[in-house]
């Protein structure tokens, strides 16, 4: 036995069993549940971290809360238990059995104050239950906000107060639970050198968060449909898709500053990953361009959509190219 052992050994018969640990220990090794989104996946070394924070922030319509529910879905298929504190009142069940989530299994609460989703949270993360969307930290009501009039003072950081008393408590309860944070962004006044951008909630959970990805829009897809006003039918351009580029601000368990492009299909609703496959395996060297040419081990396509598509039918290729941009990966559970 090394120093080390036997020196932990003396601490935990004074202290109790597994006062200390080794830093060899499985006990510190960390477990991730995919988000079932493969761009994301990738940004976060396969998915979100159990026994930690993440965040998830943007603008609106930018896929935040569709990542919550994905994540929920994943965690369900692989037998676990999850849970939506909903303070923005805006769960959708339709929504949510759409994108596979199963809502016999899912815990919601929609509560009338931040202490109380605390509480609960809290509640929930002590049982061990496998994920928790808190969605969003941006809409939740601090009891002292609730409590005064708008005749009243104001008081300056309620929610950061707040926040900041949340993130202690729920981390030092946190053990295996994935806890997700939805947050959106706000612009400071007066600001002009610097990203103006901030995040309500002061400071706390950019602190404790073991991930912070930022979702903004990159563009938007269109395309020519026919318009009647009445008069006779004209060409317009309709909107179809969303560009999302992802930006890992912060991560404590792989590099960060890293960034994915992807994009989201309203008609499908769901992410094009076989169009992300393409370019994320040109990137990685896996596919090779040769002119208008696409090659990928035994396959060969003409042009950038017969190279989508011929990644989309194939679902040998799909898996080939997912274990090729994930690898071993942490485990997954």
């Amino acid at each position: 036995m090394s120093r080390a052992s036997d020196l932990a050994a003396e601490v935990n018969k004074v202290l109790g069993a597994d006062s200390v640990r080794l830093g060899s220990d499985p006990v510190w090794t960390v477990e991730v549940i995919p988000t079932g989104v493969l761009p994301i996946d990738v940004l976060l070394d396969g998915g979100v971290p159990r026994g930690r924070f993440m965040e998830f922030f943007g603008d609106s319509s930018t896929l935040k809360s569709y990542l919550g529910l994905t994540t929920i879905r994943e965690a369900q298929q692989a037998g676990g238990i999850a849970a939506i504190v909903d303070t923005e009142h805006a769960y959708d069940p339709e929504w949510a059995k759409r994108l596979g989530v199963n809502n016999d299994e899912l815990i919601v609460q929609q509560p009338p104050t931040m202490e109380d989703a605390v509480d609960v949270t809290e509640a929930l993360i002590r049982q061990q239950v496998d994920v928790v969307v808190w969605d969003s930290v941006a809409a939740s009501l601090p009891m002292t906000e609730q409590e005064k009039s708008e005749k009243e003072k104001h008081q300056p950081a309620r929610l950061a107060a707040a926040m900041s008393r949340a993130t202690r408590k729920l981390n030092a309860a946190n053990s295996r639970t994935a806890l997700i944070w939805i947050n959106q962004t706000r612009e400071k006044v007066g600001i002009v050198y610097g990203s103006p951008e901030t995040t309500p909630g002061g400071r706390s959970l950019p602190f404790y968060a073991s991930h912070r990805v930022a979702l903004r829009k990159a563009g938007s897809l269109k395309q020519d449909v026919k318009s009647h006003d009445g008069y006779g039918g004209k060409t317009v351009k309709e909107v179809h898709g969303q560009k999302i580029r992802a930006t890992l601000e912060k991560s404590r368990l792989t590099k960060p500053h890293r960034d994915v492009l992807f994009t989201f299909d309203y008609t499908s609703g769901a992410v094009d990953e076989a169009r992300f496959m393409l370019s994320h395996g040109l990137e990685l060297g896996l596919i090779e361009r040769k002119g208008k040419m696409y090659y990928y081990e035994d396959e060969t396509w003409s042009g950038v959509e017969a190279a989508v598509t011929g990644i989309r039918e194939s679902q040998e290729t799909q898996s080939a190219l997912r274990l090729a941009f994930l690898g071993e990966g942490r485990p997954v559970k």
